[in-house]
């Protein structure tokens, strides 16, 4: 097995001639224990994925659009609502990720320091 190095999204790839099997019971993931694991949580996975959206332009009405469907996905597309609760506040804190992931890549591309990398077509029209 081999693990990816991504920040965010990290993820393994099974290297075997044996097929993959399948587990039998369901397993019961708890994936906060309080509310200041999930702002933590939503604070740094932000961050990380500001760093990898940074060269698209944004805007905050793209910040609140990508929030918003995260929202939706995880509540209803992904049945959050069966959840109670603790689904909506997965959800929210989905919603908040991704806001602050498109908000932070905002204020880094307008920090006086950065400037958006040329690509390949920019370069061909000089």
């Amino acid at each position: 097995m081999t693990y990816g190095l991504e920040p965010v999204h990290e993820g393994y790839t099974v290297i075997s001639d044996k097929p993959v099997g399948y587990l039998k019971n369901a397993i019961w993931q708890f994936p906060f224990k309080n509310f200041a694991e999930v702002m933590h949580k939503a604070n740094r996975y932000s961050s990380l994925g500001a760093e990898k959206i940074i060269t698209k332009k944004v805007t905050m009405g793209a910040a609140f659009r990508h929030g918003l469907w995260a929202f939706i996905k995880h509540y209803i597309f992904k049945q959050g609502f069966r959840d109670g609760w603790a689904g909506f506040v997965i959800a929210f804190g989905n919603f908040e990720g991704t806001f602050y992931r498109y908000a932070k890549a905002l204020e880094m591309q307008k920090s006086a320091d950065w400037k958006m990398p040329e690509t390949p077509n920019s370069l061909a029209k000089k």
